[in-house]
Formats: structure tokens, sequence, C-alpha cells
């Protein structure tokens, strides 16, 4: 929708270029630290016309930020500085060979970024049919993986917004490198990510009411085009399917690798609150129609994932694994779906955690009561379960 120029207010633009009077009021919304506990929770309903207060100045701040050299230091990942961190954080990784890349870039002029991860091979293998030697194993398969198209919640995951963290947990997709290449993308909706708004779960894109479109409802699979969703609503599925530079870059590389990927595995926060509890969990296809026909291989990993948790060291604590439509309700356009139906993905899932607060999760001893410790005692398990899952039936199938 066209939008006429109001000359009383500013313009978003202006606003960057300074133009705007320091005496003129204009209010800003605050962005804020999510894991401060001192919080209160605020539902923000937002227009088109309130988007453009966005802290700007505070957004440059970061983006020309430094990044700090001291390995103690833990900083927050930053949608602004995201390929520079992703390049420093690379070098952690002795045993990988990591290639950075650039493979799309957002409305608000971030970039998404894209991990290349392979195994170093120290050992040099001679191929008889070119009598070249190589140091790779073109016949591996690719588990793609990405963080954060719902994002929200995601501020407070550790695990997926703070250095320190982030490194743990993608610890814990490398230690499979023996098996399969890991394809990531860290922060695949960087402008919802930057907006640090607790409830808010779109990217930033302009439309005609509110701005945003949840980027989980984007892809075009079942895409929702019988009901109309406002603009307004956080899940907003977009004008069109694949409307958005995000999941457009999604859907390119299911394009150009699909017939190495046996895996597509989207991360995410399941609230945007501790206080509101909805669990841990693995989900699998169908999110728009609630008939299964081929859940075998699910049912099958429900029941380690079941095993592994009764035989951990807490007892009182479950993972659930479940259908998509099972866990939301009847859900359209979303990536799982659209790598398992379209594309023919082997394994197509998504791995939902919870947000904890110190105190707030079961007992163990001698252990913080964290999402941190979350992520070392369930997902480090859950993520081993399905992998080894997933390499035993790639195995067993020949496929």
């Amino acid at each position: 929708m066209n939008v006429t120029e109001d000359k009383t207010q500013p313009t978003k633009g202006s606003l960057r270029m300074g133009h705007w009077s320091k005496q003129d009021k204009w209010p800003k919304v605050q962005k804020r630290r999510l894991r401060d506990k001192s919080r209160t929770t605020n539902t923000i309903r937002l227009t088109q016309m309130n988007m453009m207060q966005l802290d700007d100045e505070s957004k440059k701040t970061e983006s020309i930020s430094p990044l700090s050299e001291d390995p103690n230091i833990n900083e927050v990942l930053s949608p602004y500085t995201l390929k520079q961190q992703m390049t420093r954080i690379a070098t952690k990784f002795i045993n990988a060979n990591i290639t950075v890349e650039k493979i799309g870039r957002t409305l608000e002029y971030n970039d998404i970024v894209l991990l290349k991860i392979t195994q170093r091979v120290t050992e040099i293998r001679f191929r008889a049919d070119d009598k070249k030697y190589e140091d790779d194993d073109g016949q591996k398969k690719i588990i793609f993986i990405v963080h954060g198209l719902s994002v929200m919640g995601m501020y407070a995951i550790d695990c997926l917004a703070e250095e320190k963290y982030f490194v743990q947990l993608v610890s814990y997709y490398l230690e499979h490198l023996d098996k399969f290449d890991v394809f990531l993308i860290p922060m695949a909706n960087p402008d919802g990510y930057g907006f640090k708004v607790e409830t808010w779960n779109k990217n930033l894109s302009p439309q005609e009411a509110c701005p945003g479109v949840a980027l989980d409802r984007n892809f075009d699979i079942a895409w929702n085009s019988s009901r109309i969703i406002s603009s307004c609503s956080q899940q907003y599925p977009g004008p069109v399917p694949f409307s958005e530079p995000e999941t457009r870059a999604i859907r390119d590389i299911m394009h150009r690798y699909s017939h190495k990927i046996i895996a597509y595995i989207h991360v995410h926060a399941g609230t945007y609150s501790p206080e509101v509890f909805k669990g841990d969990a693995v989900l699998y296809p169908r999110g728009y129609s609630d008939v299964q026909t081929d859940d075998d291989k699910y049912i099958d990993l429900k029941g380690e994932i079941d095993e592994l948790m009764r035989k951990a060291s807490f007892q009182v604590y479950t993972v659930t694994v479940e259908t998509l439509h099972n866990w939301y309700g009847r859900v359209t356009g979303t990536s799982v779906d659209y790598a398992s139906t379209v594309y023919g993905i082997p394994y197509a899932m998504e791995f939902v955690m919870q947000l904890y607060e110190d105190g707030e999760w079961l007992t163990v001893p001698s252990a913080e009561a964290t999402s941190t410790h979350v992520v070392v005692e369930v997902w480090k398990r859950v993520i081993d379960v399905v992998m080894n899952n997933i390499w035993n039936s790639f195995h067993s199938n020949e496929l």
C-alpha cells in the first residue's frame, strides 16, 4: 500500500541521516536484554507508523562495535556483525573446515550467513579414477540446520544468542562430522532477532497494516490462501509464498543440495518467557494435516529419546516427540513440511527449546538450573540420538 508522506513526522531514512531535530519529541521503543529478571512482560502491537520508532542510533553503534579478542568475554551474537563473528568462531574448531558464506541479505541490509562445515582430514587419500589426490569425502550427506526462523524468545536461549554457549551447541553438531557434513544458518531472521521484543516472531518487512512476516509460515507448502490473516498477527504468512529474502535463501540451499541433504532441522525457542511453559520438543511433519503416512521412523526416534530420558541422571523430565499438527494445531507453510514434502528430505524436524530461569528447572546435584544446563543435560543427548538414528537408518536402508 502506498503511504503518503506526512511532513510533520520524520521518515525512517531521515532518522538515519540525522535530519530530525533533537528538540522534537519522538518516542522510542526501549530495546532491552530479555535475560533481565527485573523485566515486565508486555505485548506490543506494532503498526507501520510506530515501527519507525526503532532505535537507529543504537543500531548504528552496535554495527560498528569491534569484536573483543579476549576469549573470556562472552558476546551476544549480533545481526549487524554476524559474518565477522562467525568467521572468528570458525577458528575455534580446529578439527573442522568451516566456510562462512553470505547467501542473502534482508530488507534491513543484514547478511544471511551460512556455515558449511566438513571434517578436517589429515591423511591424503588416492582416487584411482582420475589419479588425483583429495582430502574430502564426496559421498557424505548433509545435515542442514537452521537457527531461529521463529525468533520469539530466541534472545533468552543462551546457546542461540551468546557466543560462548553457541560454540558449545555447535560442538555437539560437529561431533558427528565423521558421519555427515553440516550446513548451519546461525541466525535465519536477523532483522526480527535484532528487534529484541520478547513477543515478536516475525521479520521486519513492510506490510499493509503492521510490519513483518512469520518466516516459518512463508514456505510454499499448503500455504495459507483460504483465510485472511492480518499482518498485525505474529502468524502472518506474508502476501505470497517466498515473499521474503530469508525464506528464499533457505529454499535455494535446499534446491541446490537436496540430493545430498538427509536431514533438515529448525532450532528455535518455544515460548517468549520462562513463565510460559510448553517444554522441550522434537517435532516432525505434518503441520497442515493430522493424517500421517510416513511416521514410522519418527516413532522409532521417539522410543529412543524416551529411553534416553529414562536413563538420564534426572528422571523427572521428558522431551516430547510429536507431529507439528499435534503440537501447534493446524499450521501451514512451515519449513519442515516444505523440506519433507516438496524436496523429499528423509528427516525433517523442529527442535523446540524451552526457556528456563535459575531455580525453576529440575533438581540436579551440583548443577546450575538454567537453560545453559539444559543444553548440556538434554539437548546434547537428543542431538546424539537424532544423529545416530539418522546414520543407522541411512545405512540400513541404503538411501
